[in-house]
């Protein structure tokens, strides 16, 4: 979702940022917080609030998120694509690192919502990526099989997962099983592929 779906880099940063700050802590660069970009919430807790529980984090960062939406915005391609995906068929789905109500949040914000069938976030499953859970849960609530599936991500928690879960990982921006460089090449990509 983050990175691939939605432009949230700035309301992620922000929000850490004043986390941190109300904790006396000093703020990230945006070089600093990109080398954090797409980790978990427990890597999050561990990194920068070993003190807190992942539940108080996750609590936090939910009650906090609405200060920071404005910085949210669908990718340009998004909407459009998304739309394309469903018409044709496929089963679209969201594996992500944010807590469940984040990613409904996230989504609506961005108006994704509709054009997305299941949404999986880390506080849904045992471990978030780059472990395969989420995938592995999109999977069992979709009824589609490892091979039927394939996963768009942009970090290299997301090809992590992706192998582990043994999908085929499509690279936005970055290496891959196949690489893209703009969603609009996603549609045409998948007819070959036969993947839903």
């Amino acid at each position: 979702m983050d990175g691939v779906l939605v432009d949230s880099f700035d309301c992620w940063w922000k929000l850490l940022n004043s986390t941190l700050v109300g904790q006396g802590k000093p703020p990230l660069s945006r070089d600093e917080f990109l080398e954090t970009w797409g980790q978990d919430v427990e890597a999050d807790r561990r990194r920068f609030f070993p003190d807190w529980t992942t539940e108080r984090l996750i609590e936090h960062y939910t009650r906090e998120l609405p200060r920071f939406e404005r910085w949210i915005r669908a990718e340009p391609e998004a909407p459009e694509v998304l739309k394309e995906l469903k018409a044709s068929g496929r089963v679209v789905a969201v594996a992500s690192n944010s807590p469940i109500a984040m990613v409904e949040r996230l989504l609506g914000q961005a108006l994704l919502r509709a054009d997305v069938d299941y949404a999986a976030g880390v506080d849904l499953v045992a471990n978030g990526k780059p472990e395969p859970d989420l995938i592995e849960y999109v999977l069992r609530e979709s009824g589609l099989g490892p091979s039927e599936c394939c996963f768009v991500g942009d970090s290299e928690y997301d090809a992590m997962a992706a192998r582990a879960a043994g999908v085929l990982f499509i690279g936005y921006r970055r290496p891959g099983d196949v690489r893209i460089e703009s969603l609009n090449e996603l549609p045409g990509l998948m007819a070959p592929l036969g993947e839903s």
